[in-house]
């Protein structure tokens, strides 16, 4: 007896079983023999597709999110941000939390912050501590934002290259360091403001010394002038000169004042 016929259209029978009920779209689901549409994003299923309906999906409630196709019964509770979030919680995302600004995210979740002791020209760089199912711990290391032979400019916000003095042939007057360029000078420049500078200082001492003793001897001068006593010079009648109605008068006083021993007495209108 041939058994070869029988097995192989069981094998045909079965493959083409398998082939229909895995004959579902991309956003479908089996259930219960059935291709169900799955939900989109922000909902969740609410029933179960049949024979004659479809699958029924209701939104997310507030507070809650699904953030792919699905075919779950609830939606997934947003993240959680104690201390305020980058991005606020939706129907379709879980949030990303932050910390206040100085601080930095602890864990992935950002549920607790540590402080920031970077400073302006370092940047933290994070490292994974420990990983506990959906939580993962960090620490944090501070690296220079630029290279050895570069300095950060905070106006800008970028790293320039620090200026080689002796490269230039110059003499390096002030170091550069994280945050400022180096200042260089030569000794020709130095010279010259050295004698200008002395110049400057050797007029403004004569000016000044010459004020001084101009003040000085502007206040003894008034001094002496204020003690000296006034000199009263006599005078004679013959020095002034009179009118000739005064001579007049004073020849008339003259005569009168020979005849008579009394007083006179003069009215002028």
């Amino acid at each position: 007896m041939n058994y070869s016929m029988p097995i192989l259209l069981v094998c045909v029978l079965s493959l083409w079983t398998k082939g229909q009920a895995t004959h579902c779209g991309d956003r479908q689901e089996e259930i219960n023999g059935h291709c169900c549409d799955m939900c989109p994003p922000g909902t969740f299923l609410k029933k179960y597709c049949s024979k004659v309906e479809q699958t029924v999906c209701s939104p997310c409630a507030e507070g809650y999110y699904s953030d792919k196709y699905n075919i779950f019964t609830i939606c997934e509770q947003c993240q959680q941000c104690p201390r305020g979030y980058i991005e606020k919680c939706t129907s379709t995302t879980s949030g990303t939390c932050s910390c206040q600004s100085g601080f930095l995210c602890s864990n992935n979740n950002c549920s607790r912050c540590e402080k920031n002791n970077c400073q302006i020209w370092e940047n933290p760089k994070r490292k994974e501590v420990s990983s506990d199912f959906s939580l993962t711990t960090y620490s944090y290391k501070c690296e220079p934002k630029c290279r050895g032979h570069e300095y950060f400019d905070v106006k800008e916000d970028t790293c320039k290259p620090r200026t080689q003095c002796s490269a230039r042939g110059l003499a390096e007057r002030i170091p550069g360091n994280e945050t400022h360029n180096s200042v260089c000078h030569n000794s020709e420049t130095q010279g010259g403001l050295f004698y200008v500078t002395l110049c400057i200082g050797f007029v403004l001492l004569s000016l000044t010394l010459f004020v001084f003793v101009s003040y000085t001897f502007s206040k003894k001068l008034r001094k002496h002038t204020a003690n000296k006593p006034v000199q009263v010079v006599p005078a004679k009648t013959s020095d002034f000169h009179l009118s000739k109605e005064e001579s007049g008068v004073q020849l008339m006083i003259q005569d009168e004042s020979k005849d008579s021993s009394g007083p006179l007495h003069l009215e002028i209108s």
